[in-house]
């Protein structure tokens, strides 16, 4: 079989890369109006922005972005970081859907999204390669980190989001969930379930989400008058030994509250192979609704974030940050909800 290659009448076969010239007259529209659609500049209605994009894909037509980038002073890039290094996103099921959704929203926007060569943890002097040389337009750091790497990149004049993390009195736009909210309402359920000795377990390092989930625990938990502590350990090995201490104690503890699934999930199959049933002996609550919350035995009570909404609420605050430098500081907090599973018994 012959496949029938069909070439444009506006196009020699002489000259196999097409120009701009070409996408107009293809598209039965002006070289200007081309390239308002591919600039994201100007009033141009959406049929006419379908059939110069449909164009510009039939005829393999690719803008120029070096010439694009000098004319604008823009590099139509978007940097990542995450702690410790961008290598740990992908280990990382809830901060993989964020990315998903931050990619979806500035692959449409025509902008790339560069994950930083970096290593937080590692490196204390130098900022990241692509904010020394310029190479992207603005910068977003993702999930939990250190207070003072935040506060350097906040000192620095360059558009720059926090996404799902936040730093306490920064004048810089952020993108987080409700976390005090949401414990608060986990720990109504708990007591509603007849819960009054519960423990939450965070890990033992500065993480703002972590503080805030604890402070709505915390604060729900005076009001109703529930015997409730926090504890803060390094690894889910420690976690589990305080639990079966306090298990063992003449008042024990009834439920434990954690700051994520992977804790949750990790603790579970721990206390099992130390002959703790979940929930006959013990009620387990996570946080946050990723995969492990419906796998695990038995599946978990927990918080639902929705972390594709998230990544794209992200990409429209950088991009509004990038295009709107002067801009008031944007605030978002993302709604949550609490997912009854069956790893909370009534007692």
């Amino acid at each position: 079989m012959i496949d029938k290659i069909v070439l444009s009448a506006h196009i020699s076969p002489m000259s196999p890369t097409p120009t701009i010239k070409d996408v107009a007259l293809e598209a039965k529209c002006s070289i200007a109006t081309v390239s308002c659609v591919l600039n994201g500049r100007g009033r141009i209605s959406k049929a006419t922005k379908k059939r110069v994009r449909d164009t510009c894909k039939n005829l393999g037509y690719f803008p120029r972005a070096a010439g694009r980038n000098l004319r604008s002073q823009k590099t139509e890039s978007i940097g990542i970081l995450f702690y410790p290094s961008c290598a740990h996103i992908f280990r990382d099921v809830f901060y993989a859907e964020i990315v998903e959704g931050l990619e979806e929203h500035l692959t449409e926007a025509n902008q790339n999204l560069l994950l930083a060569g970096y290593d937080i943890s590692t490196q204390t002097e130098e900022l990241p390669k692509f904010i020394r040389e310029g190479s992207v337009d603005g910068v977003i750091l993702l999930g939990g980190c250190p207070e003072e790497f935040k506060k350097k990149l906040v000192a620095i004049n360059i558009p720059f989001l926090l996404l799902d993390t936040d730093i306490s009195g920064g004048s810089v736009d952020s993108v987080t969930s409700d976390g005090f909210r949401a414990m608060s309402d986990m720990t109504s359920y708990l007591h509603g379930c007849g819960h009054k000795k519960i423990a939450m377990f965070r890990h033992s390092y500065d993480n703002y989400n972590e503080i805030s989930r604890c402070m709505g625990f915390e604060t729900e938990a005076r009001q109703l008058g529930i015997d409730a502590e926090i504890i803060q350990t390094k690894t889910n090995d420690e976690a589990v030994e305080q639990i079966i201490k306090r298990l063992k104690s003449d008042n024990p503890i009834t439920a434990v509250c954690t700051v994520n699934d992977d804790m949750a999930a990790d603790i579970i199959v721990k206390l099992l192979t130390a002959g703790v049933e979940v929930p006959e002996q013990l009620s387990i609550t996570g946080f946050d609704d990723t995969r492990f919350a419906e796998t695990t035995l038995p599946p978990l009570t927990t918080i639902r974030i929705d972390r594709k909404q998230m990544g794209f609420e992200g990409a429209k605050t950088i991009l509004r940050r990038i295009q709107q430098p002067d801009a008031p500081i944007r605030k978002i907090v993302m709604p949550t909800k609490l997912v009854l599973r069956s790893s909370v018994k009534s007692i």
